[in-house]
């Protein structure tokens, strides 16, 4: 029997890195015993594909058997613990949730969630939904949750910490559901592995995070609202995983977007008492469950630091990150032109990307509500 760890996020909890530090030390995670499986990271996005019946059309006929492999991989595992990770999983209904169990019969499993407190979380969330082609704000963002009368909707799956563990600890004893808190602002970066490593019975000191790369990149205020206006200027059509993934999400806004340097995003001051009270609820769910807490429940309390006065940036701030940025277009595009002339590969994708951009920058329109 081989004990199966289940990283299922949440989402925007540090998980990227976990995951990058991970796969960047796969030998040394099996010297201590650990597999990463399925066998590769597009395999375990497939996984967490397959599992949410998030399934495209473009996708390989294998992805709709990821589910239906898992059992044969887990069966090669040659360590003692095999992990599973992805930070979508978490949001799994309870039908999608007994589908993963029973495709880990005969082994024991663990579920490992990464925590964070609500008020840094929901801003990232709303930037990662910006890179898959979202044109809400902010504000419209937060309302909508604030207003929704229960927490069943796609964006409190992924961030309700309660309702998760829930909806896990009713196929998984309380006891092998390991909550790892990450620590607050300024808090100790390599606390959040050591507490995770903790967890997989693993010495983090035999991994190196230096070969783990900076993870998913955020974004800036600013460079998160030319996105928004960005996103509002493209058919519908296209923002889907593909095309939209490959062009909007890694080409522009991680490729481009994200080397700016603009002010964090920040909620606003008036969503402090709302957060707090989210926090509570998620300590009291932990006590009352009995889950295994690694860290401390007070690092779900957001500080007061965590929040804004201002409302965003301004029209000036976000012209000087569109300026940049159609800087760098231009800069790409007349190098795969050089590359076109002497005869190296230009990658048509990407020059057919830039020229997208040109067209959707030029057509920027102010954020609503603006004079």
């Amino acid at each position: 029997m081989t004990k199966v760890f289940l990283h299922i996020g949440l989402q925007k909890t540090g998980t990227s890195y976990l995951q990058n530090v991970c796969w960047s030390s796969e030998p040394e995670l099996r010297d201590q015993g650990v597999t990463m499986t399925p066998p590769g990271r597009l395999q375990t996005f497939w996984l967490a594909l397959d599992v949410r019946g998030r399934i495209d059309p473009h996708d390989s006929p294998r992805v709709g058997r990821s589910v239906e492999m898992l059992p044969g991989q887990l069966a090669e595992v040659g360590t003692a613990s095999a992990l599973v990770s992805h930070e979508t999983l978490g949001s799994a209904s309870p039908r999608q949730v007994r589908r993963l169990l029973e495709a880990c019969a005969g082994h024991e499993v663990h579920v490992v969630v990464t925590a964070r407190d609500i008020a840094r979380q929901v801003p990232s969330l709303w930037q990662e939904g910006l890179k898959v082609g979202r044109e809400d704000t902010l504000e419209e963002y937060v309302a909508a949750l604030r207003s929704a009368g229960k927490r069943t909707g796609n964006v409190w799956r992924r961030l309700d910490l309660a309702g998760v563990l829930r909806r896990w600890a009713a196929e998984v004893p309380a006891e092998r559901i390991h909550v790892v808190t990450v620590p607050g602002p300024g808090g100790p970066r390599e606390a959040l592995l050591e507490r995770y490593c903790s967890v997989l019975g693993v010495d983090p000191a035999a991994l190196d995070p230096a070969k783990a790369g900076p993870g998913n990149p955020g974004l800036g205020e600013a460079e998160a609202e030319l996105l928004r206006r960005v996103n509002a200027q493209v058919p519908q059509r296209y923002r889907r995983r593909v095309p939209y993934g490959e062009v909007g999400k890694r080409w522009l806004a991680m490729g481009i977007l994200a080397r700016g340097g603009s002010a964090p995003i920040r909620l606003g001051r008036a969503h402090e008492e709302w957060c707090r009270e989210i926090a509570r609820e998620s300590i009291d769910v932990l006590a009352e469950l009995g889950c295994d807490v690694v860290g401390d429940p007070a690092d779900l309390v957001p500080d007061p630091s965590v929040f804004a006065d201002s409302s965003g940036p301004s029209d000036t701030e976000v012209l000087a990150v569109a300026t940049r940025a159609l800087g760098e277009v231009v800069e790409e595009r007349c190098e795969q032109r050089l590359q076109v002339r002497s005869g190296e590969p230009a990658g048509g994708v990407r020059a057919a990307a830039a020229a997208r951009l040109r067209r959707w920058a030029g057509r920027v329109r102010r954020p609503r509500g603006d004079a």
